[in-house]
């Protein structure tokens, strides 16, 4: 078993169960994400490695249109649903079940990208080490890449941060909430609350739960914590900078515009 000190050292992510299988049976849609990436390769250099690939969203499209890209996530289970889609597709993808501060892979890489995982396990040591991890994996001249979701934008998580919301937290589960079919004929039902918010650090500590109902009875539940980091762009700078990276450009909403407080996602590309 883990003690406290060894546990502070995992990403705390909710990427399991049911959740899991929400992401390749609800969440499969494919947005201007997956062409700016792919441009991204076939620009910078392969071969690639997708960080976070999780059930294979963004990596199968990659496999598909014929780039060598290998997979890496620290969720067995987002692998496994990940393995089991290529197999419908007939490819076999290299997965490689790690975090990404513990990276240790065979290859190096002239491309390595990170869509939405940075900032996910609530531990900015943690993203740091990850940082440095990517630099090591890259070739010389090779490029790294993530896209940060600001959350400035967005007023619950600025209100979450005064006295009177913090101390509310946490708050109720909804009584119940939309179930959406699963190809099985089964219905999948998900909520989400916030249990703690703590501005001097950071973070937000996130709870997901997952209900299985079956011609309406509940036969399973599962309920998944979430660490996320909330950073500012000169902290990320500060980080890939210490990192060794170099000639850091970013930009806004998978685009190649300049970023502005107005974009949604920042786009943050560099050079080993």
């Amino acid at each position: 078993m883990l003690n406290e000190n060894q546990n502070i050292q995992r990403p705390q992510i909710w990427h399991y169960g049911l959740v899991a299988r929400a992401h390749v049976e609800l969440w499969t849609a494919i947005g201007p994400e997956a062409a700016y990436y792919k441009n991204l390769i076939e620009t910078s250099g392969q071969p690639a490695l997708d960080l976070g690939c999780g059930g294979g969203r963004l990596l199968l499209f990659m496999l598909k249109a014929g780039l060598d890209v290998d997979g890496c996530d620290f969720s067995e289970d987002m692998l496994a649903v990940c393995q089991e889609q290529a197999a419908k597709h007939s490819l076999s993808p290299r997965l490689y079940a790690q975090a990404i501060h513990e990276l240790d892979l065979p290859r190096r890489y002239k491309t390595i990208f990170a869509c939405g995982v940075i900032g996910l396990g609530g531990n900015p040591r943690l993203t740091m080490q990850a940082m440095q991890r990517c630099y090591e994996h890259l070739r010389p001249g090779g490029t790294f890449a993530f896209n940060y979701a600001v959350r400035w934008n967005e007023p619950g998580a600025w209100l979450a941060r005064l006295p009177e919301y913090r101390r509310a937290e946490p708050g109720e589960w909804p009584v119940s909430s939309e179930r959406q079919p699963l190809a099985d004929g089964t219905e999948l039902e998900l909520a989400s609350r916030t249990l703690k918010t703590d501005p001097l650090e950071n973070v937000a500590i996130r709870q997901l739960r997952a209900r299985l109902w079956q011609e309406g009875v509940l036969i399973k539940e599962e309920v998944h914590t979430q660490v996320v980091e909330d950073f500012t762009k000169n902290e990320l700078v500060l980080m890939l900078e210490r990192a060794g990276f170099s000639d850091i450009r970013i930009c806004g909403d998978f685009s190649d515009e300049p970023a502005t407080a107005d974009h949604k996602d920042l786009i943050f590309i560099c050079r080993k």
